[in-house]
């Protein structure tokens, strides 16, 4: 079919995810819902995003927070009804927000209909739907091990034979290489794209095949976290495209893929999923940021990696916070100035080169916070205490206002607020010119003005002594940005006396507006937003 000819949506476009149970409780048995989301569309047209991402709403028994789904065309009651998502749906499109669902389809619940009667016998035709084996002289298969360590194999009493999981045993792994599973998967696209969901993003995209011949993995890859053979191959590229293909017939719409790494993440993986930019996935998650020590020198270098490992034709994007792996003002050592650092990560992710994703809160500057042993919901928290406590860290309610349960419940909420949600939140920081929301919708809204700022170029220069500085054009303008990692004040030795430069933007509200004087000097932790005039408001 023919491509979509000028700049896709989705490349100039805000993403924002949200993780639904956190976001807002409106039936009041302390866990968000569907209607909580629709209630909060206008909030997040004037906050100035395009799109809004949902994790999991599937039926599930919910071992895995929904990823582990039972029925990939239904909506868990606790999030309301098919009728409440058609809703949320036609009011997000009718304020001009795209709603982008979450896919997985690597593995499903052990509880959905497929694996019932796939575990029943190995006579059943769905059986081979999953990846079984009888195992290799009275032991398990091979050494492979799920994500957090462990046997990824399980045997099956009524068959006699181990089925493999990535994950928890809970989440069989779907069997990629029988055409059924990939009509049915395919199917369910197609009924949630008829529907007028714009897109999806794909859970562990990179895991859906595994080696045919089940090879153990080489002790190096067990140390290191590497597999070799359970993940990355070959035939998940076919797939994709075909997917692809499939999703293209439906203009308008995305594919986002989890590329599933250990950390430090690995940009090159990531940018091998976007094919040559048309034949594979819009756009591929590349994490590396998130591990990145705090330093302009650092920073520079995982991005300068990451546009390098870039195909012709592919569009990054980038995300400093998820629902897995923690919220981005605490990634990094020094738990001081939290709010200045959030409000120079929010000027950093919103003028790169590429699609920005914003997780639920940042936007106020949220943190991680300690959740008491006897309330962790994560199950990998409850296995794995005090070594790891979980990723419910990341995951606590939105704080909406100061009030009892930051507005997000009438109940106990199913995780606990942050401690500090009378100063973190919606309702406040609204009311302060130096908030991190008005930052974040400041910057959006300049965004949007800046064409350059959404799909112009990017050149970036040599760090300086603790700032960041690259450069975004187009065919008219050209914008310099500029972000001092330090707690000092920090001289612009390379910057060039222009005629006319006035910060556009700044981290330090009272300086934006002002013309640029030189010699130029950043504040502590200060991202400046230069070009040349007044930017009407």
């Amino acid at each position: 079919m023919s491509r979509q000819t000028g700049t896709p949506w989705w490349q100039k476009a805000v993403f924002y995810h949200i993780y639904p149970q956190s976001f807002l409780d409106t039936n009041g048995d302390g866990i968000g819902d569907l209607e909580g989301i629709r209630r909060k569309l206008s909030y997040l047209k004037e906050l100035g995003v395009d799109a809004i991402w949902l994790s999991p709403v599937y039926m599930s028994p919910l071992k895995d927070e929904g990823y582990d789904v039972a029925g990939y065309t239904t909506i868990h009651p606790r999030y309301g009804t098919m009728e409440d998502f058609r809703k949320l749906l036609s009011e997000a499109h009718a304020l001009g927000l795209r709603l982008i669902m979450d896919l997985v389809l690597n593995h499903t619940s052990d509880m959905h209909p497929w694996f019932t009667e796939a575990r029943s016998s190995a006579d059943h035709p769905r059986h081979d739907w999953y990846l079984w084996h009888a195992g290799r002289n009275g032991k398990k298969p091979n050494n492979w091990l799920t994500n957090f360590g462990r046997s990824a194999w399980k045997k099956e009493e009524a068959t006699g034979k181990y089925y493999y999981h990535s994950f928890f045993p809970e989440q069989p792994d779907l069997n990629w290489r029988n055409p059924q599973v990939k009509k049915a998967m395919f199917n369910i696209v197609r009924h949630w794209l008829g529907m007028g969901v714009d897109g999806f993003r794909l859970d562990v995209a990179n895991m859906l095949f595994k080696h045919a011949d089940y090879p153990d993995n080489p002790v190096w890859a067990l140390v290191s976290d590497r597999n070799v053979y359970n993940r990355n191959q070959p035939e998940t590229y076919e797939v994709l495209r075909d997917l692809r293909s499939l999703v293209d017939h439906y203009p308008g719409r995305i594919t986002i893929g989890e590329v599933y790494v250990s950390p430090p993440g690995n940009s090159a993986l990531a940018a091998s999923f976007l094919g040559n930019g048309e034949d594979m996935l819009h756009l591929a998650f590349d994490f590396t940021l998130l591990f990145t020590r705090w330093s302009a020198f650092a920073f520079r270098n995982v991005i300068r990696r990451y546009y390098k490992a870039l195909p012709a034709g592919g569009w990054p994007c980038f995300v400093l916070s998820n629902h897995d792996l923690g919220r981005a003002v605490n990634h990094y050592l020094f738990p001081l100035s939290k709010e200045k650092k959030a409000r120079l990560l929010a000027t950093l992710l919103l003028t790169l080169r590429g699609t920005p994703f914003i997780y639920y809160g940042d936007e106020i500057g949220m943190e991680n916070r300690h959740i008491p042993r006897s309330r962790i919901r994560d199950r990998y928290g409850r296995m794995l205490y005090p070594l790891y406590k979980g990723r419910d860290k990341a995951r606590t309610p939105m704080q909406w206002e100061p009030s009892r349960h930051a507005g997000f419940s009438p109940a106990t909420p199913w995780l606990p607020v942050h401690p500090n949600y009378r100063s973190c939140n919606v309702a406040t920081q609204r009311q302060q010119a130096d908030s991190v929301w008005n930052h974040y919708h400041s910057l959006l809204r300049l965004r949007r003005t800046l064409p350059a700022l959404q799909t112009g170029e990017i050149e970036m220069k040599r760090p300086g002594n603790g700032y960041l500085m690259y450069t975004r054009r187009d065919a008219t303008s050209r914008y310099d940005i500029l972000l001092n990692f330090t707690p000092f004040r920090r001289k612009v030795t390379e910057y060039r006396k222009e005629e006319n430069r006035v910060i556009l933007h700044s981290t330090h509200p009272s300086r934006t507006g002002q013309p640029v004087q030189y010699p130029f000097y950043l504040l502590p932790y200060e991202g400046v937003i230069i070009g040349t005039g007044f930017i009407e408001s």
